[in-house]
């Protein structure tokens, strides 16, 4: 790993300001294959955090994000104080595909997110479900 940022904070429009703000810098400093693309799919996972902790009814709750950097992909890791993606939603999404809910009033945030990102997963950590995702950086060749 070549570095790691993470950052915590309350659960609110601000964070999710900010987390687009760190996003892009992340994106630019990483080089990373499509820095607006990118900035997307942290977006709409942020945004699912934060709607994620107000539904738990969590008036203080937190999301955090943390980047990693390796010689050749940026992961991104998304986590809330929310209870997480009900394993309802998780099935109603397999198989579907962006083009399915493109219209629907929800649902469209971690399909998008599939499409973009090189690689999205869900991990259990602590009884809890972080979305994970990756996408390749540029590969920068010698003059």
């Amino acid at each position: 790993m070549v570095a790691e940022w993470v950052v915590r904070c309350k659960a609110s429009e601000e964070a999710i300001a900010f987390c687009d703000l760190i996003a892009e810098q992340a994106a630019c400093l990483f080089a990373v294959r499509d820095a607006e693309l990118f900035v997307l799919a942290v977006h709409e996972a942020v945004v699912n955090a934060v709607k994620a902790v107000r539904q738990a009814g969590l008036g203080e709750g937190t999301v955090s994000l943390s980047f990693s950097v390796a010689d050749g992909e940026v992961t991104v890791e998304v986590e809330d104080d929310g209870s997480g993606i009900p394993k309802e939603t998780m099935k109603q999404l397999d198989g579907k595909t962006l083009a399915d809910v493109v219209l629907a009033e929800s649902g469209r945030g971690l399909l998008l997110i599939h499409e973009i990102m090189d690689a999205m997963a869900f991990v259990e950590r602590a009884g809890r479900r972080v979305l994970v995702m990756k996408m390749q950086r540029v590969q920068h060749r010698p003059f």
